[in-house]
């Protein structure tokens, strides 16, 4: 059965639902194609968003943008897109996993997103997005005042407490993939009052997600009310458009028109995490909102040219 839509979006986090809720408030026939999880599942209290002062979480901001996009009409599929492909008059066959449908559309969104390589450290899962956190400038915030570990890969945990001292002085780097570091790097740590420990975190103590202990290989307790991850890898999620003319930069995030969000590659678009900006829940929604008035428009020169 192929069904054709104006727009399918791949991606179903806040950038890919804010999109949707744009569009089907232009009266476009919209599909959002999304698989549970995302970097915004694991949020469990924005401090940052303008209204929300004491907290939103991201399943909140998801589920209830999921009924806004649905009262307007979109349609929400959960599955997961495996193949993208254009025919010669541009027109778009987006596959996916299950292959129920075969999908179509004039326009398509790619808001994908990243995957972050998190830890296996018991209690981790309970206190990330709660009083562990991956990014300074969205919660910097949240650490001052209080000690603070940062819990990374070597010159990457260096590099976060450079951003964090800022925020507070009462900072320890656990260097906990035992990545070489400098003498002179830890030297500096040092003559700022930062502690230093190499070695491996075995346990994160809490109550309701709120840290209070890290256990470390030798043994030691360290006391902690706030986290910070530091480790490479994070990984957008761009693979989906590496057949098509888009620009892919080196570490995956793709280049847009800062206008329009729209790629190299005509009537693709890309919003969110996945594309070279900072990356903030109200940069997200500004991204597929954006991207989603210049989709209108194009779609209404399409409609222009058929009836001409």
């Amino acid at each position: 059965m192929q069904v054709e839509y104006d727009t399918v979006i791949v991606g179903g986090g806040i950038a890919g639902l804010q999109t949707a809720i744009q569009l089907a408030r232009c009266l476009r026939r919209v599909a959002v194609i999304d698989m549970p999880g995302g970097r915004s599942t694991v949020a469990k209290a924005y401090r940052n968003i303008l209204g929300f002062s004491e907290g939103v979480s991201g399943d909140f901001l998801r589920q209830t943008g999921r009924e806004q996009a649905q009262k307007y009409g979109a349609i929400l599929i959960t599955d997961e897109v495996t193949k993208l492909a254009a025919d010669s008059s541009g027109l778009f066959t987006i596959g996916t996993k299950t292959s129920i449908h075969t999908l179509t559309s004039r326009t398509l969104v790619l808001a994908t997103g990243i995957r972050d390589p998190f830890p296996t450290i018991p209690g981790f899962s309970d206190c990330v997005g709660i009083s562990i956190f991956l990014c300074p400038d969205c919660d910097g915030y949240e650490t001052v005042g209080k000690d603070t570990a940062i819990i990374g890969a070597g010159p990457h945990a260096v590099s976060m407490a450079d951003e964090l001292i800022y925020y507070t002085n009462r900072l320890t780097v656990i260097n906990h993939a035992q990545v070489r570091v400098d003498t002179q790097a830890v030297s500096g740590l040092s003559q700022r009052g930062i502690m230093y420990r190499d070695e491996k975190v075995c346990a994160l103590h809490h109550t309701a997600g709120q840290l209070q202990e890290i256990e470390l290989s030798s043994g030691e307790r360290l006391s902690a009310e706030r986290a910070f991850l530091a480790f490479p890898g994070a990984h957008a999620l761009t693979e989906l458009l590496r057949g098509f003319s888009v620009q892919i930069h080196e570490k995956g995030h793709i280049h847009t028109n800062p206008r329009t969000k729209e790629t190299n590659h005509p009537n693709i678009w890309a919003v969110g995490d996945i594309n070279e900006h900072s990356q903030q829940v109200s940069i997200a929604m500004g991204d597929g909102t954006q991207a989603a008035i210049w989709i209108q428009k194009r779609l209404r020169e399409f409609e222009t040219l058929k009836n001409a």
